[in-house]
């Protein structure tokens, strides 16, 4: 519930239509009734919705998107994310501008053994990095490049990036459903990733497809364990 309550904390409650977590079949007990009462705190801005069978990540994604039904953007986050101060605005303004761009945070790190945050590696002097595959397809962190850095007038201004984590992003509602969400092949982790970049960009006509915002969002990574299993995914419409 760490992401839950830095959403609620750290976002103009006027902005803030509804937080949708998805339950994937879970075994947990603490994520049953205890979590059905403990959201009762909020009144209803807070829903759990729980899949009758396992559909993994993927699908659980886009189970999440139509079941949010109240605001204009999704903002996709992991259960185990934790937002900073003044998150909202610079990951929803370009999506103002124009509903077909995608806007993707820069994510630190959170150590789970004693909560600090660090600056994930692979960006330039400044920590700003670009998305990228290698040649194994597998996700990466590369420095901005300096064609890229001459475009900006300041150091908080949005960059384009030719990749994205897939993740934790936001995107308009509508927009994604016209994209067709996820594709319901995907089954396993990380695929996310990859469709993401491929159905944005065969529709999107620019090379550059995704904008990295220069704002954080921290999460913890797994380590040995994974962090919650089965996953919940939060979901927010703002």
């Amino acid at each position: 519930m760490r992401t839950v309550h830095s959403v609620i904390k750290r976002t103009p409650r006027k902005y803030l239509a509804e937080i949708v977590l998805i339950d994937d079949f879970s075994n947990k007990e603490h994520l049953k009734e205890k979590l059905d009462e403990y959201i009762k705190l909020w009144n209803g801005l807070v829903k759990v919705f729980r899949n009758e069978r396992r559909e993994g990540l993927i699908q659980a994604r886009s189970i999440g998107a139509q079941k949010a039904k109240l605001g204009q953007v999704l903002i996709y986050l992991d259960a185990h994310c934790e937002v900073a101060v003044n998150w909202y605005a610079p990951l929803v303004a370009p999506i103002s501008k124009d509903r077909t761009t995608c806007t993707v945070p820069l994510i630190d790190y959170i150590d789970g053994n004693d909560y600090s945050i660090e600056p994930q590696q692979g960006g330039d002097e400044d920590g700003f990095a670009r998305g990228a595959w290698d040649w194994s397809l597998l996700w990466k962190r590369i420095p901005l490049s300096h064609k890229e850095k001459a475009k900006r007038k300041h150091k908080t201004e949005p960059y384009r990036s030719p990749a994205m984590a897939g993740g934790l992003f936001a995107i308009e509602r509508e927009f994604f459903f016209e994209l067709g969400l996820y594709d319901p092949g995907l089954q396993i982790w990380g695929g996310k990733t990859l469709r993401s970049h491929t159905r944005y960009g065969s529709v999107v006509a620019n090379y550059y497809l995704f904008l990295v915002l220069v704002l954080d969002i921290s999460t913890v990574l797994r380590a040995g364990k994974e962090i919650l299993r089965p996953f919940m995914l939060g979901l927010l419409q703002l």
